[in-house]
């Protein structure tokens, strides 16, 4: 039902067409005021119109109202509205809303962490990476852990919280290594960079030197 009467917006957004796609919300919304889904793509219409002041109170109000960050359609318009406005915390909090009514959800959080990194935003990405080993045993998000200790590291507060990064992302890398769960040429890199940080180049030599697929790549 919802779908149906949100298709001729997202029609019409399919089109670049911005002032169609604005009429259609503005039809929804006085037929259905209180439409979820029609406010938050009516707020990402305005962001990408050039309206910034009238997408952030929409978008805000609907922030402010937890019901409606469970809705899909909400999430998707409005995440995309923040983005639009180059504002990551909101776009953020309209995941970790979200995440009330689907606690283990792990697309939401694998969205936190993304729009956390995109905006280097490196505390959050952490935390994110963190929750995601905990909920799924996939390999990858221990490589998205890693990757987080090494960007904190880079850029830390101060050079003792550095240095316990970048030594975590490196065991952390080594027991990957040692269990055969370094099977990427991005996965590679990454670990090379951890210990290039580090001025190990020793070490650098050793890891390419351990395995000869490693070497291969």
């Amino acid at each position: 039902m919802e779908a149906r009467q949100l298709r001729p917006v997202y029609d019409a957004l399919d089109r670049s067409d911005l002032k169609q796609a604005l009429r259609e919300s503005d039809r929804l919304l006085h037929k259905h005021p209180n439409h979820y889904g029609a406010r938050a793509l009516k707020t990402f219409v305005l962001a990408k119109s050039g309206q910034p002041g009238e997408a952030m109170a929409l978008g805000q109000s609907l922030l402010d109202t937890p019901p409606a960050l469970a809705n899909h359609h909400v999430q998707q318009g409005l995440a995309l509205a923040f983005r639009v406005l180059g504002r990551p915390s909101e776009e953020i909090a309209v995941y970790t809303a979200a995440l009330a009514s689907s606690p283990g959800s792990e697309p939401l959080r694998c969205k936190i962490y993304m729009a956390a990194a995109r905006n280097r935003m490196f505390k959050e990405q952490h935390l994110a990476a963190v929750e995601l080993t905990k909920l799924s045993k996939d390999q990858k998000y221990v490589w998205w852990l890693i990757t987080s200790l090494l960007l904190q590291a880079k850029s830390p507060s101060d050079q003792t919280t550095g240095r316990v990064q970048v030594t975590l992302a490196e065991r952390m890398a080594e027991r990957a290594l040692a269990g055969g769960q370094l099977t990427t040429l991005e996965e590679l890199r990454i670990y090379l960079d951890v210990l290039d940080l580090q001025g190990k180049h020793d070490d650098m030599l050793r890891v390419l030197g351990a395995d000869a697929n490693l070497a291969a790549m």
